[in-house]
Formats: C-alpha cells, structure tokens, sequence
C-alpha cells in the first residue's frame, strides 16, 4: 500500500493488520487499522505511529513523501503498544524530533520503552505551529 494523500502536504501513512481478529474485545473480521499521518509544512509532523510489526510499512510510506530523518514532531496521542510500539524506530530514523505528548502520556512511553526522548508535554488548548 502506498501513502494516501487526504489533503495538501496531508498524508494517511498508517497500517492494516488484516490478521487481527479480536481487539480489545471487538470482533474484526477485515483486520484493524494503526492510523497514522504526515503533515508537510515549514515543520514536518508525525501525527501518531503503529503496532511495530509495521514499523517498516509506516518507514516506507513516510519515504515516498520525505526523509524520515526530517520529521520535526512525533504526536504520540495513543501510548498503548498496539500503536505505539514503532516510536523507537521512527525516533532511530528522525532522533532530532520532538515527541509531543501529555504529562500522562510521557509516563507511560517511558515505562513502556525507557527511551528519554526530547518531549514537548502538552495541555489542552496547547498549539502546535508547524
């Protein structure tokens, strides 16, 4: 599957795990999506990442828009495995990028992948300029 352009310089790069059949509890007969998106401006942001199994999926979709080593932001809205579990590699591939996130949100990445990445926490009615 190849990026899906939504809008100007705004692209789906997320993933489809066909095979998923139960999750959390919801029966998936077509799978479940890890949505993910890119947004090229003067800054380039990451909008959320995927299980890890997809991580070179969501590399490879990124690839045909830019440089992942030119990703400014990684948005983590989602801190459970399941669609975070690529942020060690897109921080590999992009470790300037500042990971944007709740206070809540920075506890829980750090407990799951002891990575102390350059964090941006967040409150609501905060803005992001890109």
């Amino acid at each position: 599957m190849n990026k899906v352009q939504l809008a100007k310089d705004i692209y789906y790069v997320g993933a489809v795990d066909w095979n998923l059949r139960d999750f959390h509890g919801y029966t998936t007969p077509r799978g479940v999506t890890y949505n993910s998106y890119l947004i090229v401006d003067e800054k380039i942001c990451l909008i959320d990442t995927v299980k890890a199994p997809f991580a070179g999926e969501l590399l490879e979709r990124i690839s045909q828009i830019i440089d992942p080593a030119k990703i400014d932001y990684v948005v983590t809205n989602h801190i459970e495995p399941d669609h975070s579990s690529s942020l060690p590699m897109i921080m590999a591939r992009a470790p300037q990028a500042k990971v944007i996130l709740t206070e809540h949100g920075r506890t829980g990445i750090l407990k799951h992948y002891q990575q102390n990445y350059d964090f941006q926490v967040v409150k609501e009615g905060d803005i992001l300029d890109l």
